[in-house]
């Protein structure tokens, strides 16, 4: 009996969970060592039957010709580089893994809390120029921290607030939240989205990437912000207008800001000149442990497929 093939594209991949994969399909691996360009990945994957995927995108073009492919299983989140409605027409099943890298994410959330509220990147340069200069940051508990969106991020950074002590946490989302047991807690209230923005020390967004969320935060909205605060994005690039918000940055329209993500990636553009900008390269979820538990559902979920 024939068996159908998987092609995972998305780098690294644990061996044990390449194993598992192994016994039940023929498994073939992105060769290249790196991640795959929007351009290889119809060669790679042009004979596969389903996909392990990575933030490549499945455009109308591509996955017209993919003439063979039955599913795609996402290692992450998001499901924005795949043309839903088309994979829908094609038959074509689409799976993620949303539980697995919410706590890791909601992590690197805090770390830029904590950094921006105690200046620690801006007091590093300042010793990087030899210049002994302290100022004040401010505490947890003192903080009002807003976050965009109640999903599973949020709702663990949340949790990690809450657990430090503080006292002034607003959320937002597009979905009533009040009949939510996560969100009912004396330090936490629900905002609409320009109160959110206003009179906060941290916004930080966790929300999906679509065409209503595109540019949610443009000069418009950083101009409700303030000049007293920091803006975080650990969700995708295209939230947030990117050359609005160098300006911001340079004129000191906000305070400062820390992106995990970015638009085009891997990103080499001008915001990072910008010396009260944090920028990592899309690490939110990296970590052994989330790395292995997202592949591993990935796996899981085309393997399940063959019971049914």
């Amino acid at each position: 009996m024939t068996r159908l093939k998987v092609h995972i594209t998305t780098l690294p991949f644990n061996k044990d969970n390449l194993a598992l994969l192994e016994k039940s399909f023929d498994v073939t691996i992105n060769p290249l060592g790196r991640k795959i360009k929007n351009e290889e990945v119809y060669e790679q994957v042009n004979k596969a039957d389903y996909v392990i995927a990575g933030t490549e995108k499945y455009d109308q073009e591509l996955l017209s010709k993919l003439v063979n492919l039955k599913g795609i299983s996402r290692v992450g989140i998001g499901i924005d580089n795949i043309d839903l409605d088309i994979a829908a027409k094609n038959n074509i099943k689409i799976f993620n893994t949303p539980e697995e890298p919410a706590k890791g994410v909601a992590e690197l959330t805090l770390t830029f809390i904590l950094n921006l509220l105690r200046e620690i990147s801006s007091h590093q340069l300042n010793l990087n120029q030899g210049n002994w200069k302290r100022t004040l940051g401010k505490s947890l508990n003192e903080a009002t921290i807003s976050l965009i969106g109640g999903g599973r991020v949020a709702k663990n950074v949340s949790k990690f607030l809450l657990s430090a002590g503080v006292k002034k946490i607003k959320v937002f989302d597009i979905l009533d939240l009040s009949t939510d047991p996560d969100w009912r807690h004396e330090s936490i209230s629900i905002c609409g989205f320009e109160e959110c923005l206003s009179n906060s020390d941290i916004v930080s967004l966790h929300v999906p990437m679509n065409e209503e969320n595109k540019n949610m935060i443009s000069k418009k909205e950083l101009l409700v912000m303030g000049k007293n605060s920091y803006l975080i994005n650990v969700s995708r690039g295209g939230l947030i207008n990117e050359e609005d918000l160098y300006e911001a940055l340079n004129s000191n329209l906000i305070k400062g800001a820390a992106l995990d993500v970015f638009a085009t990636e891997p990103y080499e553009g001008k915001l990072l000149e910008c010396k009260n900008l944090i920028a990592t390269p899309h690490v939110a979820s990296s970590t052994e442990y989330v790395r292995d538990q997202m592949e591993r559902r990935a796996c899981e979920n085309l393997i399940n497929l063959l019971d049914e």
